[in-house]
């Protein structure tokens, strides 16, 4: 070999050795992400003035936006406005947000997890008021640590490592380079298990604003994992408080199916009340308690069954929660066993839990 081609395979080889390293440290730091990511969204803002916007996009399709009413905002609007109503203010995008809903990209703004309507009556005392969810946990640190733990252990295990402040929650790369693999080896072997390799961040993107609430296809993860990675970086390079948020937001909103005399399902609290009859107050205070503390094995092991059944559940609900019930409980038995492997419960709370298992309410 010439020494020209020997120095153009030098140069080439130092310059791989040099990406590698880059690559090798954005991931473990998201450093440039961070930066970029920041900046980007710092600059999609929006305010409201008086009068009518002259131009806004609208969320069309996801089951969140569609809920809430936000997707019907154009239609309530057009029909007021037909029968003498005028809009008195309206919320005005930055020229930066306007491009970035054009792209296709969700909006990222501080969406609302619990919501409901107070009826006063002259005097402004209240004369009804609903909320929905009805239960749900008021802040971060109000999380029983046993929930948050198994919840990352089962979804999204590294989300609040302290060691990686500026860490993107949007994309696990570990876990997103294991998925490309699994899906193309599938186009070869059906049989290859594709399990995702969606983070907490793209699965709330997912159920809150995709249409249907699933993934149909590449194009709609990269949606997910672009609008959550920008939401992340809205209050700055420093992440921790949004991934804590994330976690309190997807325990708060998970859907967990329909059930019937009641609707669709949302959030932990919820679940627990809906699908076994659990008192949620006692089971907050079994779920925050050390063994030696609760009292009552039993009554602590079965909440604890029952909280991880929920969070398994969401990958398949209508199954899980309807005709699939001896699968969770079998799925349930197993990941309560990893959850001792790994130290997250002791011995007497996994022997306490695998001794109960899973009862259904009576929903007819």
């Amino acid at each position: 070999m010439s020494r020209r081609w020997r120095a153009i395979w030098l140069v080439l080889l130092t310059l791989s050795a040099a990406l590698a390293v880059l690559v090798w440290h954005e991931v473990q730091t998201s450093y440039f992400q961070a930066r970029e990511l920041s900046s980007y969204a710092s600059g999609l803002r929006h305010h409201v003035a008086p009068g009518a916007a002259e131009s806004l996009r609208f969320p069309s399709a996801g089951p969140f936006d569609e809920r809430m009413g936000y997707a019907a905002i154009p239609g309530f609007a057009e029909r007021l406005q037909a029968r003498g109503y005028e809009i008195t203010a309206q919320a005005r995008h930055s020229d930066a947000l306007q491009a970035h809903l054009q792209r296709g990209w969700f909006a990222p703004y501080a969406e609302k997890t619990h919501t409901g309507l107070t009826v006063l009556d002259c005097s402004r005392e209240p004369l009804h008021a609903f909320r929905y969810p009805y239960r749900r946990f008021d802040r971060y640190e109000s999380l029983p640590p046993v929930v948050v733990q198994a919840l990352l252990f089962i979804e999204n295990r590294d989300l609040l490592e302290t060691e990686r402040p500026a860490m993107n929650p949007a994309v696990d790369w570990v876990r997103f380079t294991r998925a490309v693999i699994a899906q193309l080896g599938s186009q070869i072997d059906p049989d290859i298990d594709t399990h995702g390799g969606s983070t907490l961040a793209t699965q709330i993107e997912k159920y809150r604003h995709s249409p249907g609430g699933i993934t149909h296809d590449a194009r709609e993860k990269l949606r997910q994992m672009i609008s959550a990675s920008v939401r992340a970086y809205q209050g700055g390079t420093q992440t921790m408080p949004a991934r804590r948020q994330l976690v309190l937001d997807y325990l708060n909103t998970v859907p967990l199916s329909a059930a019937p005399r009641h609707g669709e399902v949302h959030g932990l609290l919820d679940g627990l009340w809906v699908w076994f009859g659990t008192d949620v107050e006692r089971a907050q205070s079994l779920l925050a308690s050390s063994p030696s503390q609760a009292g009552d094995a039993q009554a602590q092991g079965q909440v604890l069954r029952q909280a991880v059944a929920l969070m398994i559940a969401h990958r398949r609900p209508s199954f899980y929660l309807g005709q699939g019930r001896a699968d969770l409980n079998e799925s349930t038995d197993a990941h309560l066993r990893l959850l001792a492997t790994a130290g997250i419960i002791d011995a007497p709370l996994r022997d306490a839990a695998l001794g109960q298992t899973l009862v259904f309410r009576d929903m007819e």
